[in-house]
């Protein structure tokens, strides 16, 4: 399954953004969250998963597993003017021996290529594309990597996409769209030999399911996310609404001591 793995994008501050700030940060940022700056953006960060603002624009980062929860589940007030700076796409699958198929795959003469091979233990990845290029590919073992091995035999096997700037905007656009197959293919078909492309094509004709093991962040039962959601968003705004006027403490205490406890 064609998941991304690495996200980062921004948005503009409007009326209806910052509305929503609060219940993004409630929402996405369960537990142990802290004060953190990253790009000039002041926010939260919680696990892996970073939010932050700053006068002209807000910013959202992920990675990992909950990557691309965040870019299919991201409520945005206004998505077309969304801009992602980089995401990072990945489809993994069972090989007989990833190294051999790294070792043997032919990256594509256009593109700057780099092999890196473990000498004392098995680890071998490919890249294909420049650091600094909008599009780049890397192929490696996974298994090697995290130590994690199938239930079955083989090697994990990862074939890993980073696209920046406009190329990202397109990717992170086919990923809410439930369509991100197509143009991952298309760009993978321009980096490598044939055999190595028709492998992956086959596996993700075969596979819509993750493979690979990863824990997503624990899900909050429905109290729980009520409770996030009052101290992380609720409470957050009404610091900002006390600052501007106070007395208006005195107006949410009142109706705070209006509820019917038998609704409680």
């Amino acid at each position: 399954m064609i998941r991304a793995d690495y996200i980062v994008l921004t948005y503009p501050r409007t009326v209806q953004a910052e509305a929503l700030y609060p219940t993004i940060v409630g929402f996405w940022l369960h537990e142990n969250r802290q004060d953190y700056v990253l790009y000039g953006f002041r926010g939260y960060r919680s696990g892996k998963v970073f939010v932050g603002e700053r006068e002209d624009r807000y910013l959202i980062q992920a990675t990992g597993a909950i990557a691309h929860d965040v870019a299919m589940r991201l409520s945005l007030p206004i998505e077309h003017e969304v801009s992602v700076a980089r995401i990072d796409v990945q489809h993994t699958f069972i090989v007989a021996d990833a190294d051999r198929l790294i070792n043997n795959c032919e990256p594509n003469r256009a593109y700057q290529a780099t092999r890196w091979t473990r000498v004392d233990e098995p680890g071998t990845t490919l890249y294909v594309g420049s650091p600094r290029s909008d599009v780049r590919l890397r192929v490696y073992n996974k298994t090697a990597e995290s130590g994690v091995k199938p239930e079955v035999c083989g090697d994990y096997l990862r074939v890993e996409l980073q696209f920046r700037n406009k190329k990202a905007d397109h990717m992170f656009r086919a990923i809410r769209a439930r369509a991100p197959r197509f143009p991952f293919l298309v760009q993978l078909k321009r980096m490598v030999d044939n055999f190595m492309y028709q492998l992956v094509y086959d596996s993700i004709e075969k596979d819509e399911e993750v493979l690979f093991p990863e824990e997503l962040p624990r899900e909050l039962d429905a109290l729980s996310r009520r409770k996030a959601w009052i101290e992380r968003s609720v409470v957050p705004a009404l610091r900002k609404v006390l600052a501007e006027e106070p007395e208006y403490l005195k107006t949410f205490l009142s109706m705070l001591d209006s509820i019917d406890e038998s609704f409680v």
